[in-house]
């Protein structure tokens, strides 16, 4: 049985950023295998989800390694939505991609004429005459269906929340897979909001005045241990997200050899950090 490694040391840290590198690795070395070359639109989809899952979890290994906590709680999010979204392609299947599909069309068109007007201030850019241009009947289409009834623009391309997609992650993929899903919803999403939206409590949280009195960092050695112990949570939960990715990847186009491996890496990580 190896010794245990405690949580907020460098080493736990340490072991948990070497786990998540090589998930990374893993997990690239299987889309490798020519998922974006898979003529449908459910492999293009997981294709072009992963992409940012991998890019931003390599940039939150730098970050944590420099101990910046609150840029790593804003790429975890940046994650954990790509991974959420992954699987709601997946579970929800074609139709809701063709759907993404449309939302894209018609918010791409829509940035060719934009702008912002508040009171007094306002700042746009457009092609001129845009309005007068001949448009397919794929994108009236698109942009009706994104239009609301009193002609502004529908921004939600669901139509459901954060808590109703993992639902139907959990009905689709079972309860092991929404269980990582909402221990990430549970440790990141709420923290990740409020840093990102620059909100007092973000500030205050980040500083570990979020705590009771009692365990309120006293001095900067005691912050640097906060942080630590945070980054670590974070990492810990990228590697769950890690998994999902690979999981739901593999249920659908089946990579075997490395879905075991992860899982393996998994198991070995736990045993290190629990045993």
């Amino acid at each position: 049985m190896n010794k245990e490694i405690k949580l907020g040391t460098k080493e736990y840290l340490d072991v948990a950023q070497q786990t998540l590198d090589k998930s990374i690795r893993l997990i690239a070395k299987s889309i490798d295998k020519g998922l974006a070359d898979t003529n449908d639109d459910i492999a293009m989809s997981f294709s072009l989800m992963t992409g940012p899952i991998l890019d931003t979890s390599h940039s939150l290994l730098v970050l944590s390694s420099m101990g910046k906590m609150r840029d790593c709680y804003s790429l975890s999010r940046i994650v954990f939505d790509h991974v959420l979204n992954l699987g709601y392609f997946g579970a929800k299947g074609e139709e809701t991609v063709k759907k993404a599909l449309q939302h894209y069309h018609q918010k791409a068109f829509r940035d060719l004429d934009r702008k912002i007007e508040i009171k007094d201030l306002a700042f746009g850019i457009g092609l001129k005459d845009i309005d007068k241009a001949p448009i397919s009947d794929k994108l009236k289409e698109a942009l009706n269906y994104f239009t609301s009834k009193k002609g502004f623009e529908i921004r939600s391309w669901t139509g459901d929340n954060v808590f109703k997609k993992v639902e139907i992650i959990r009905d689709y993929y079972g309860k092991e897979i929404g269980m990582m899903l909402v221990i990430n919803l549970f440790f990141i999403y709420r923290h990740s909001s409020e840093i990102m939206h620059g909100t007092l409590f973000g500030s205050l949280f980040a500083r570990g005045m979020t705590k009771p009195e009692s365990e309120q960092p006293n001095d900067e050695k005691e912050l640097k241990k906060f942080h630590r112990t945070r980054i670590s949570f974070i990492l810990i939960c990228s590697i769950l997200l890690n998994y999902v990715t690979l999981y739901i990847i593999n249920r659908h186009y089946p990579r075997q050899k490395e879905m075991e491996e992860l899982a393996e890496l998994i198991k070995d990580f736990r045993i290190t950090m629990y045993e």
